[in-house]
């Protein structure tokens, strides 16, 4: 996808006598790199970042509202709750480029030895777990600081089972409940029971080796597991083939109060030291054209689920029907954003970045703290946020 914006970008630039410099760096590396140019109001005229950052800066972008309405129309409307993360103050600040959503890969052939079949609720994913556990394949699910993996798996499956961070006001702690303290207790017992124990210390990537590795039958990821399969497969790489040709993936599982997802994303603003807004600005109607950015998100083999309902026919997920659970997760579950049923707010994603819920879980399964305890724990932690 990085080689195809490239294109883009340079075919954009000739056709239209602009200079385009496309800046590929880490995405960890991107806050301190984003403070910099706002405050010596220098930098890159466009910045392409994850989650509500625009909402954060609001103040350091321009009001780009016009692209937004051109983009809606010409991508029959993005997902309402995008609203969340491109709308500050009635006006837009970023536009959509894309979800890379998590579902679980599994090993369908170990599924199948051991009479396992895809669970559609938490409570099969259980039992399924402490099958493969005993068949000496167990589940694996990271529980350390990570961006990525441990939020995207345990704000769902607290909200699953009805717990929430904070009320509708977005002040009011609402953490320390029957409904959070069921839902760690069951997620205690889940890992007791189907979980390999090295997930409490793993990162975005440990699970990745670990699938790899032929350790685990299951974990949580975005498609990123089942692309390395493939290209070391095309290498030559027979254990790669194996797990590459084995897998299949399944999208989110129900708890008592339903399925959601971690909704979130990757957004592009216009900074307003920018000396450039109008060329941004037609630079982002390119991109965002239906054309283009259906060219883009197929480069990427649906590794980005596009964020308007429209491109839930992108071809791949017909093409590869083991990519179609990605698409699944944004049309059948509750998309649901860091605070819900809570604005998305600075506060939410200060407790993201302080990994609060993750660690009121980890707390709970490491035998630290009682699940009471460590409700009780996120709660007074919660309460030095939301002031």
């Amino acid at each position: 996808m990085d080689t195809k914006l490239d294109q883009m970008a340079k075919a954009w630039g000739e056709k239209n006598k602009v200079e385009v410099k496309v800046e590929h760096i880490n995405i960890n590396d991107i806050p301190a790199r984003r403070a910099a140019a706002i405050q010596a109001k220098t930098g890159p005229d466009l910045i392409w970042d994850s989650q509500n950052w625009g909402t954060l800066f609001k103040d350091a972008l321009v009001d780009i509202t016009d692209v937004m309405t051109e983009a809606n129309n010409a991508n029959g409307g993005w997902y309402k709750w995008t609203d969340q993360f491109t709308k500050a103050d009635g006006k837009y600040v970023t536009v959509p480029h894309g979800f890379s959503g998590g579902t679980f890969i599994y090993r369908a052939d170990w599924f199948k030895q051991n009479g396992v079949t895809v669970p559609k609720t938490y409570d099969d994913f259980t039992k399924a777990a402490e099958t493969m556990k005993k068949a000496g394949k167990p589940f694996g699910q990271a529980v350390g600081h990570s961006f990525g993996d441990p939020p995207g798996f345990w704000y769902p499956y607290l909200w699953a089972y009805g717990g929430k961070e904070v009320e509708q006001d977005g002040k009011t702690v609402a953490i320390n409940t029957k409904e959070t303290i069921g839902a760690i207790e069951r997620a205690v017992d889940m890992y007791k029971r189907g979980f390999v124990d090295a997930g409490l210390a793993w990162d975005d990537s440990a699970n990745n080796r670990s699938y790899l590795a032929e350790e685990i039958a299951c974990t949580e990821n975005g498609s990123s597991i089942y692309f390395v399969a493939g290209r070391d497969a095309a290498k030559g790489d027979e254990r790669a083939k194996r797990v590459r040709e084995n897998s299949d993936h399944f999208a989110k599982p129900a708890g008592p109060n339903g399925a959601s997802i971690l909704a979130g994303g990757y957004y592009t603003g216009i900074m307003n030291y920018s000396k450039n807004v109008n060329a941004g600005k037609d630079f982002l109607r390119y991109m965002l054209s239906a054309e283009n950015y259906l060219e883009w998100l197929g480069s990427g083999s649906g590794y980005l689920q596009g964020l308007a309902p429209k491109y839930a026919d992108q071809p791949i997920f017909k093409t590869d029907p083991k990519m179609k659970p990605f698409v699944d997760n944004l049309t059948q579950a509750e998309a649901k954003w860091l605070g819900s049923p809570g604005p998305l707010s600075a506060a939410a994603f200060r407790v993201y970045n302080n990994y609060t819920i993750v660690d009121m879980f980890a707390k709970a399964i490491s035998g630290e703290l009682k699940p009471d305890a460590a409700a009780k724990w996120a709660e007074d932690q919660l309460k030095n946020v939301y002031k």
